[in-house]
């Protein structure tokens, strides 16, 4: 697309120096994917640039389509810098992108990729040399400046991730600025120090009014681009020109992806609305959407059931204000995951490792207050990659030691009142019918996955849990080896001697018969191979009762029978030992519901495809299991 008046300027060199064909700026973001760090820069100013008084998400959407080579803005003129300065570059680190872009420029379609936002600012403010800090000047031709607002990003280096993604090294901007009833264009590129009709130029190159000499002016309104819609909204475009990702990630899965592990809590929360538009797919990540996506990511999805399974614990820091920390204990994860950190935009920045914490588990620390946010901003590098300390000599040590003691401390609490001591049963898989889909195949693997998480789990815990105490402080549980016994168990007389069934350690103790114990119709049974599943020792008020919690997440919507497996209290696989079941009850995002229950079967579970249900056991006091399902 050609006009008279705009196109592509770049300054006379003069006496500045020589800029090669790497651009300093781009480096920061060079060691990540393309797409990592496109939507980690966008989304983050994006967050931070929601509209004066609008209420509802954020939504942002990525669009990858072809458009005609000629479309594009003041493409004659750049097609001549570009190929003065892959002449200049011959022999130079980086020559190669800029040939590239040369024979990009010369194709008759180009691939696009358009990030837009919506409820937003937009650009407000000018171009002028006059007006550095507005948001328009800083996004299209400032670098390493921003303001405390954060509007324009931390370092205003983030406008940098556009022609670092673009296999023609620019990228375009229009913008509708919510002050505004006019929308505007503007476009950045960065090449090298190259030559025309012997007159050297810099590196930069700005789409702006080229008969104007004293000043920028950007092009009012702004053209449709290709067949790109219009923009009739508050807000901000961002097509990157050659999206250097296309090939590789045609239905932007890649960009879907970065965003799930980068925004998962935004999303989560109802901040952020993400939609991808390609020519043969497209999909929406919302908070409804989120926990079908993240089924087919095992470490995304053990951070997203910390997020939406277990309460926050909270703690008031110094000058940072309130922080939240939600845990996901999970022995079925290949490793352990640590804790993921984020401020204010609700992105992923750094990642706490405790190595003296032996369990495995994702947990999530959030610190969204204003206060916090401002400090922590201070200690994050360009990359906003993690919380530095030493950015910040006065008070990031000090900041910094208190989240990771924060965190180590709920890490340990919360193992000692779910898990309390742990026991390993030495050859216990050999009594109890496990399977393991990363195992050997073999019945008495040991290999476990009992938990709700990502994973598809087939099998029980070889562990028993021990009796909780209380400590003033939080050590690591201990962990203790049994050996197996086998004992024969007693053989009931008949059906209606099972309530009379004698318990180890019991032999003089009949069990009370309570709650819906009678012998259901009878239902398919749920396969202990088709869930994921893990349980632990609840607190409960009820006198004489005690309370076993079951965590169940099945792989594909089921109704049907559950049937339990228990430990012993010696450690031993009882495998005919009848659960004294008082009562069972189960609750899910339906509601709570009495079972039936029979035996160790329960009636009629309903099970929600990747949604968790929690199953509660109540039990004669006492009598502490570690539970499975067969």
């Amino acid at each position: 697309m050609t006009t008279n008046e705009f196109g592509f300027y770049f300054e006379k060199q003069g006496r500045s120096g020589n800029e090669g064909p790497i651009d300093p700026a781009q480096q920061y973001f060079e060691g990540s994917h393309a797409d990592q760090a496109v939507v980690r820069e966008t989304a983050q100013n994006t967050l931070d640039n929601k509209g004066t008084g609008v209420d509802g998400p954020i939504r942002m959407e990525f669009e990858l389509k072809e458009i005609k080579t000629d479309d594009i803005p003041g493409i004659d003129g750049l097609r001549n810098h570009l190929l003065a300065a892959a002449k200049n570059t011959e022999g130079q680190q980086g020559h190669d992108r800029i040939a590239q872009a040369v024979a990009l420029s010369n194709e008759e379609s180009i691939s696009v990729l358009r990030i837009s936002d919506y409820n937003t600012t937009g650009l407000t403010g000018c171009e002028s040399l006059k007006t550095k800090e507005s948001p328009l000047s800083r996004l299209t031709r400032g670098t390493g400046g921003s303001n405390d607002d954060e509007r324009g990003g931390s370092f205003g280096i983030g406008s940098a991730v556009g022609p670092m993604a673009s296999d023609l090294c620019t990228v375009i901007y229009t913008s509708l600025p919510e002050d505004s009833d006019c929308s505007v264009l503007a476009g950045y590129t960065r090449l090298a120090t190259h030559l025309i009709d012997g007159e050297s130029f810099r590196a930069e190159g700005f789409y702006t009014n080229l008969n104007r000499i004293d000043d920028f002016e950007y092009q009012r309104p702004a053209p449709e681009i290709g067949s790109f819609s219009k923009r009739t909204e508050p807000g901000t475009d961002i097509y990157i020109l050659g999206y250097r990702m296309s090939g590789r990630d045609p239905n932007l899965v890649g960009v879907r992806t970065a965003m799930i592990s980068n925004f998962m809590a935004a999303i989560k929360n109802g901040n952020l609305i993400v939609e991808g538009i390609t020519t043969d797919n497209s999909w929406t990540l919302n908070a409804e959407e989120l926990g079908r996506y993240v089924k087919d990511l095992p470490e995304e999805r053990a951070f997203y059931d910390a997020l939406e399974y277990s309460e926050p614990v909270e703690e008031e820091i110094d000058k940072v204000g309130k922080v939240k920390l939600y845990i996901n204990l999970d022995d079925s994860l290949d490793k352990k995951l640590h804790t993921v950190t984020m401020r204010a935009p609700l992105m992923k920045i750094d990642t706490f490792k405790h190595t003296s914490i032996p369990n495995k588990y994702a947990a999530v620390l959030i610190c969204d207050s204003v206060e916090g946010n401002k400090y922590l901003r201070q200690l994050e590098p360009p990359q906003h990659h993690k919380w530095d300390e030493a950015r910040e000599p006065e008070y990031g040590k000090k900041i910094v030691e208190a989240l990771k003691g924060f965190v180590k401390k709920s890490l340990n609490k919360k193992i000692s009142s779910e898990i309390g001591e742990e026991i390993k049963i030495e050859g216990l898989s050999r009594f109890l019918p496990i399977n393991s889909e990363k195992g050997n195949g073999r019945e008495g693997s040991d290999k476990v996955e009992p938990s709700p998480s990502d994973h598809e789990v087939k099998g029980e815990s070889s562990s028993v849990k021990g009796k909780p105490q209380e400590r003033n402080i939080d050590p690591i549980p201990p962990v203790k080896k049994l050996s197996v016994k086998v004992q024969q168990p007693a053989k009931p007389a008949g059906p209606d001697d099972i309530d009379n069934k004698i318990k180890p350690g019991k032999r003089n103790k009949k069990r009370k018969k309570r709650g819906k114990g009678q012998k259901g119709s009878g239902s398919a049974r749920i396969p202990g191979q088709s869930i994921r599943f893990r349980s632990w020792s609840a607190n409960n008020d009820e006198k004489g009762v005690a309370l076993i919690t079951l965590a169940v997440t099945a792989g594909t919507t089921e109704r049907g029978d559950l049937t339990l497996a228990a430990l012993g209290s010696g450690g031993e696989a009882e495998e005919k030992y009848i659960l004294p079941i008082l009562r069972a009850v189960s609750h899910s995002s339906e509601g709570s519901m009495e079972l039936e229950y029979s035996g160790n079967t329960l009636k009629n579970v309903s099970l929600t495809e990747g949604k968790l249900t929690r199953i509660d056991i109540h039990l004669p006091a006492g009598e502490r299991y570690r539970l499975g399902v067969v």
